[in-house]
Parts: structure tokens; C-alpha cells; sequence
């Protein structure tokens, strides 16, 4: 005679084991894969270029309306603020220029602030994220560290300025 098991599944207590292992995984796994603060800190330097990109052409146009276009160096007023222009465009050398086009705390006690890159002249001028690490205390000095936005003056007439963003995330 044969012996007939009558277990047809698995048990509640089997089962419960196996759901908070699963959410124990889920709570230690998940915001290693979900990297959302890097992802919205990008989202930031991403918006902020494009409006550098945007308030660089409108001064750019005044520029132009002024016959300041192709002068090595000029002042065009925006607003009620006056901006330095490199061939119609903002200058970086003024880090001011900048944070007088943007309506941003860039400077002014918020999350993102100004460098200069070591090395390099005064054409060129680094906005960064603060909170990343290690800038904190250190403000980056590499054209191409992370969680930043490179802003290069105009190297001559009809040519735009550069402006590159290194995302957070690497």
C-alpha cells in the first residue's frame, strides 16, 4: 500500500517568510537602482542651461539691435541690469552676467554657485551643484567634473558661446 501525501501547497507561514524577505529586498535594493535625486539634480543643470542658451540670444539680439555684434567687448542693458558682452553674447568672466540674466539664486546663498576652472582664462565659467560631494567645502576646478555646466565665452564673431553639461550621474 502507498503511502498519499495530502500537502498541496505551501503553507501561510511559508508564504509570509517568503513576502518579507521579498519587501525586506525591496527596501534595501530599490534606492540603489532608483537614483532619483542625481536624476532631478541633472533634470536642474539641463533647465539651467537652457536658460543661459536662451538669455545668451536675447542679449544677443540686443546686441545686434545696438550694433554691438561684432565688438570684441560691449555692454548691452537687460532689464534693469547692465551685461558685459564678447561679441554680442554674455561674459563669463562677469559671473554677475550670468546670475543677472537668470532669475535663479545662482550665487546668492542657493544650491548652485560659480567657479573659475583651474587653468583656464577668464573666459570660461563653471556653475555647479553645490551639495554634490565634496563640493561642499571645495568647489570643483575641472571643466568636465560632474554636476556641472560649463559656460564658454565667444571666440568671434557669429560664433555662440559653449555650453556644456556634466550630468551628476556617472
Amino acid at each position: 500500500m502507498q503511502k498519499v501525501s495530502t500537502q498541496q501547497g505551501f503553507t501561510l507561514i511559508e508564504l509570509i517568510i517568503v513576502i518579507v524577505l521579498l519587501g525586506i529586498l525591496a527596501v534595501t535594493a530599490a534606492p540603489k537602482f532608483l537614483n532619483l535625486q542625481d536624476d532631478a539634480r541633472d533634470s536642474v543643470l539641463q533647465g539651467i542651461a537652457g536658460s543661459i542658451e536662451s538669455a545668451a540670444s536675447v542679449v544677443y539680439g540686443k546686441a545686434l539691435i545696438n550694433g554691438q555684434a561684432s565688438a570684441e567687448t560691449g555692454s548691452v542693458d537687460v532689464g534693469s541690469s547692465s551685461v558685459n558682452t564678447v561679441y554680442g553674447y554674455p561674459d563669463a568672466s562677469a559671473a554677475t552676467n550670468l546670475t543677472n540674466l537668470l532669475d535663479a539664486d545662482i550665487n546668492d546663498g542657493g544650491d548652485y554657485l560659480t567657479a573659475d576652472v583651474a587653468g583656464s582664462d577668464p573666459a570660461v565659467i563653471l556653475i555647479y551643484y553645490s551639495g554634490y560631494t565634496g563640493y561642499s567645502t571645495t568647489p570643483p576646478s575641472a571643466a568636465n567634473a560632474p554636476c556641472t555646466i560649463t559656460y564658454t565665452n565667444s571666440t568671434g564673431e557669429g560664433e555662440r558661446p559653449t555650453i556644456n553639461v556634466t550630468t551628476c550621474v556617472q
